[in-house]
């Protein structure tokens, strides 16, 4: 018992220190603006034929949410957003989209240590589809898929205490449509740590 106790103390005495040489989060709202689009099979398409794959028409959209980063060092952060992502595309008829729910854990590293602030970032997650186009008879029922995997890569410039720009791409590893639909986007984004933002401005 007494061996136990003082292991579980020496953990303790450590996980403080640790915290006290450094300890750096951020928690509040993003918000992306993204062009998105779909690498899909012709066939799916009104019109379209046979199963051959390209990208069709980007097409303006947005994504918003919430996120948190916790930096275990001055270069190095683990994070995870939540958000809310409309997918469109230019060969999609009008009013016709994806909607989704992303939860995307990530990681934030400056593996260069030049530019001061700048980071590289890579993540990847799950996507709950809430709505999705309406293929009818060109799409089987069973290979449209209700949850997908997105992965991201980024690079952000951070404004400590203020704001962090993000400039990345998106896609999937599982498609919405078995075979046939990947999406993927392009995206400038902002974040507003407001936990920083509230205690520079009032302290």
């Amino acid at each position: 018992m007494l061996k136990k106790s003082v292991f579980l103390l020496l953990i303790f005495f450590a996980v403080k220190s640790h915290s006290q040489r450094y300890r750096d989060y951020e928690i509040g709202p993003m918000v992306n603006y993204e062009h998105t689009s779909l690498y899909a099979s012709q066939g799916v398409f009104p019109g379209g034929v046979g199963d051959d794959k390209s990208i069709s028409g980007f097409e303006p959209s947005y994504a918003a949410g919430v996120y948190y980063i916790y930096y275990f060092k001055p270069k190095f952060g683990l994070g995870t957003e939540l958000y809310f992502q409309r997918t469109t595309s230019s060969d999609l008829e009008s009013g016709e989209y994806y909607n989704s729910l992303t939860f995307m854990p990530y990681v934030n590293f400056d593996p260069f240590r030049q530019i001061s602030n700048w980071y590289f970032g890579a993540g990847f997650g799950a996507a709950f589809i809430q709505e999705s186009p309406d293929y009818g008879a060109r799409v089987k029922e069973e290979d449209i898929r209700v949850i997908t995997v997105p992965v991201k890569i980024s690079t952000s410039y951070r404004i400590r205490n203020h704001i962090t720009f993000e400039l990345g791409a998106q896609t999937e590893i599982l498609e919405v449509v078995n075979d046939n639909v990947r999406r993927m986007a392009v995206f400038f984004g902002i974040k507003v740590p407001l936990n920083r933002l509230n205690r520079y401005y009032y302290r």
